[in-house]
């Protein structure tokens, strides 16, 4: 060892001194005092530094290998902690996107279910709204065509016949040789020109306007008595019967005031027509208004209705608007609540390690004269004998006084 190897420079500085011992010429002196300064300076200097050099590399390599255990010890819990806490980042990130996923897959799906319902609602609702609407148009074009058929179905068109007439009054027929009436397709059940009363009635239905005419032989002269006692000639005219209101129509007048000595040929034939608005139960018929009358032959009355009118009997049914339905358009889609989540800090708690540094007392020998050039007063007047440093008192001495670090 290291100690052993100075001891055994220690010895042979004391032998080489104590063969010198003898000499007495001041050469010799002063090798003597050389060797003994050498000897004091590595037995109290160097030695003493390469012991505490020994000590501060063991207390070194405690102290190096205590850091590297701390070392190797934080290392491997921080490591186990990050690992852990990204492990549990990984987790809390997976349950929240899971979570996330779940809750817009719920609300995705109760968004549609809720827009299929609305929009099968308005479906229901535009159905039913448009099924209403045709079945009302339906129904009043129905009413409609049902009106305009009546009016193509409904026709009155009646003529009479007498054969003669002289009385004033209402004329009175002997027959009925057109009796042609419909009523919406239907025949009345009672006559509407009745010969014996010779009143034509206008039947329900049968509102509208209608041409009135007639035609008679008017005899200026009757054969009977001459002309010393010839009566006045004829005069017919329509009469119409309305509710209270009786009236003669003179535009429908007729009659003859010409004649000639011939008595039998003072025939003047004469006709008329006229138009009225009639409405069911006016009354129509034709009328000689003169007293004392010529008789007249041939008459002939006819009433033909020319254009059924909305009069009393017909209100057009009017066609329905058509409505837009109204329409739920609600909002009803709800936004999804998504859960925020943070990364936490990943960065371990562990305390770092401290790396300490071994305190080292400054040297003794970088002071002396053979290493730095110091003083070469002995550091330990008390070591003047050289023989003392054969027997290594002072080095047992020092060994024995040691920190206890086991330097060999």
């Amino acid at each position: 060892s290291t100690q052993a190897k100075m001891r055994t420079s220690t010895v042979t500085l004391s032998i080489l001194v104590m063969s010198l011992t003898g000499a007495n010429n001041p050469v010799t002196k002063q090798m003597k005092e050389n060797i003994e300064d050498i000897s004091r300076f590595l037995k109290l200097e160097l030695i003493s530094d390469v012991k505490q050099n020994n000590g501060y590399i063991g207390e070194s390599l405690k102290l190096t290998k205590k850091t590297a255990n701390n070392i190797l010890d934080y290392v491997e819990k921080s490591m186990t902690e990050t690992s852990d806490k990204v492990q549990k980042t990984f987790e809390t990130l997976t349950q929240g996107l899971t979570q996330n996923f779940k809750e817009i897959q719920n609300k995705s799906t109760s968004n549609l279910n809720t827009l299929q319902k609305l929009i099968t609602d308005n479906e229901i609702t535009i159905t039913d709204a448009f099924t209403k609407n045709l079945n009302s148009i339906v129904e009043k074009v129905e009413a409609r065509m049902k009106q305009h058929e009546d009016f193509m179905t409904t026709s009155v068109a009646v003529c009479a016949e007498a054969f003669s007439h002289m009385s004033r009054g209402t004329v009175r027929y002997a027959s009925v040789f057109m009796d042609s009436v419909l009523i919406k397709g239907t025949s009345p059940v009672s006559e509407v020109l009745d010969p014996k009363s010779g009143e034509f009635v206008v039947p329900p239905g049968g509102d509208g306007i209608y041409h009135i005419s007639y035609g008679a032989l008017i005899d200026t002269m009757s054969p009977r008595t001459g002309m010393s006692q010839a009566r006045m000639p004829p005069r017919f005219a329509v009469k119409s019967s309305q509710g209270n209101r009786i009236t003669i129509h003179e535009a429908s007048q007729i009659w003859a005031t010409v004649g000639v000595k011939n008595q039998y040929k003072d025939l003047v034939p004469a006709s008329r027509a006229i138009t009225l608005n009639l409405r069911a139960g006016d009354i129509i018929s034709l009328e000689q208004i003169n007293n004392h009358a010529e008789q007249a032959y041939r008459l002939t009355f006819c009433v033909h209705l020319v254009h059924p009118t909305l009069v009393s009997s017909v209100t057009w049914e009017k066609l329905p608007i058509s409505t837009v339905p109204e329409l739920n358009i609600a909002t009803t889609y709800v936004e999804p609540i998504l859960q925020v989540f943070q990364v936490g800090d990943l960065q371990p708690t562990n305390t770092k390690p401290m790396i300490p540094i071994p305190v080292m007392s400054p040297l003794q020998s970088p002071k002396s004269r053979f290493v730095g050039g110091g003083s070469a007063e002995p550091s330990s007047p008390e070591i003047l004998n050289p023989h003392s440093m054969i027997g290594g008192v002072l080095e047992e001495q020092q060994a024995g006084s040691g920190d206890g670090n086991g330097y060999e």
